[in-house]
């Protein structure tokens, strides 16, 4: 029979400190399961919960020359899932206070330029299509803004509709060069 079974908290983990192995593995199973029902009960979260746990363990592992235990170890692993618990929801409401930031500031500045950027092209465009010659500018508008047919522009100006096309094969030239928008930004 083993006798590392016997041995108090602190003392096994002296144990360990001094390099038994099989030291820290006992003072693993007296805790694991009691440190992960506390975490669960503290944070609701069963995966958060274990790494939780297992951060203090490997802590506990790697840091263990550092650590000087002078009353009780149980006390020292609970303090320690608290304050676990505790920068963990800190750092979870940190995290969505910047994620909520982030998607409001991006939504608003994306709503703002796309207005600013909608209007200046429409005054752009207003001012190229009243740049446009008279008669282009009147089939251009009768197309686009009072959605007539070629056909129907044609009677209405009397003109054929081979004429009404070129107007606006000609006006739609015109506006591309002149809505360029490197030509925009200068």
């Amino acid at each position: 029979m083993n006798t590392i079974h016997f041995f108090s908290d602190i003392e096994l983990f002296e144990k360990f400190k001094g390099g038994d192995k099989t030291a820290f593995e006992q003072i693993y199973k007296r805790y694991w399961s009691c440190l992960l029902n506390e975490a669960y009960r503290l944070t609701d979260a069963q995966a958060l919960s274990k790494d939780l746990v297992q951060d203090i363990f490997v802590s506990l592992y790697q840091k263990a020359d550092k650590i000087d235990i002078k009353f009780s170890f149980k006390a020292y692993l609970y303090q320690t899932l608290r304050y676990k618990v505790i920068n963990s929801k800190r750092d979870a409401l940190i995290h969505q206070h910047c994620h909520q930031d982030i998607y409001h500031r991006s939504s608003r500045e994306n709503v703002f330029s796309n207005q600013l950027e909608t209007k200046e092209l429409n005054n752009h465009l207003y001012v190229a299509i009243n740049g446009l010659p008279k008669k282009c500018k009147q089939v251009f508008l009768l197309s686009r803004e009072g959605d007539y047919s070629h056909k129907a522009i044609s009677k209405e100006l009397h003109i054929s509709t081979s004429t009404v096309e070129k107007h606006i094969v000609k006006a739609l030239k015109i506006l591309r060069l002149k809505l360029n928008y490197k030509e925009m930004l200068a």
